[in-house]
């Protein structure tokens, strides 16, 4: 080992300067293995380590016959890493869902100044159909997903998107480790939708804040009834 910690750990940081130093763009190709390696002053084999592990936390992706590229940033591999501990937990979903609601609601002041008409147009058609299939005891979680990410999304803001689709993913995935432990959700969702964009499409700014946190109401009694305290 040397002062820098492993020569593996060292050629990761290394890579990950060049990347930076080189100005390099999600979709941008690296160079060959032997010039890497050569330009980071690090053997192939060590090269080969630092990659792999850099793939797997999505700074690069590996394209078969291609080469190595510049991924797009995603939290994706955060949380196909989380650890198995976490999973069913109410104190975990707690844990979750309060970041999440603060996100959202924070954010629909935003959403009220953007004024993202596509987006709410979107938004409107979803909502109508979570109505709709609700009347008829279908279920509607793909489009309560599509409705968040479409919402946020008139925000242009790529971090904002990560983090929406962080969150939702996490939540889901702690949800269907809970199981039937997890009540049923409230029969209205779909009117909730509807109000918050209601609320959005007359730019009523403090409505569309409370209207988000009464969306939030029924996921705090779900999640409150996994762990009663």
């Amino acid at each position: 080992m040397r002062s820098g910690g492993p020569i593996y750990v060292v050629a990761q940081r290394r890579l990950r300067d060049y990347i930076r130093e080189h100005d390099l763009a999600p979709g941008d190709r690296l160079p060959s293995e032997a010039e890497l390696a050569a330009e980071l002053g690090v053997s192939r084999l060590s090269l080969r380590e630092a990659s792999r592990s850099l793939q797997t936390l999505g700074v690069i992706e590996a394209q078969h016959g291609n080469g190595l590229f510049v991924s797009e940033f995603s939290f994706r591999p955060i949380i196909d890493q989380l650890p198995y501990g976490v999973a069913g937990s109410g104190a975990a979903l707690r844990e979750v869902l309060v970041a999440r609601e603060s996100m959202e609601v924070g954010l629909m002041s935003a959403v009220v100044r953007a004024d993202p008409g596509e987006e709410l147009g979107r938004c409107a058609e979803i909502a109508a159909e979570m109505v709709a299939r609700d009347s008829r005891g279908e279920d509607f979680r793909d489009l309560d997903e599509e409705f968040h990410r479409t919402l946020y999304s008139g925000l242009r803001n790529p971090l904002v998107d990560n983090l929406i689709d962080l969150f939702w993913h996490l939540f889901g995935e702690l949800s269907r480790e809970a199981g039937e432990r997890m009540p049923a959700p409230a029969s209205d969702r779909g009117v909730v939708h509807q109000r918050i964009i209601d609320a959005l499409i007359a730019r009523d700014e403090e409505l569309a804040v409370r209207r988000m946190r009464e969306h939030f109401d029924d996921l705090r009694r779900r999640v409150a009834a996994l762990d009663p305290r």
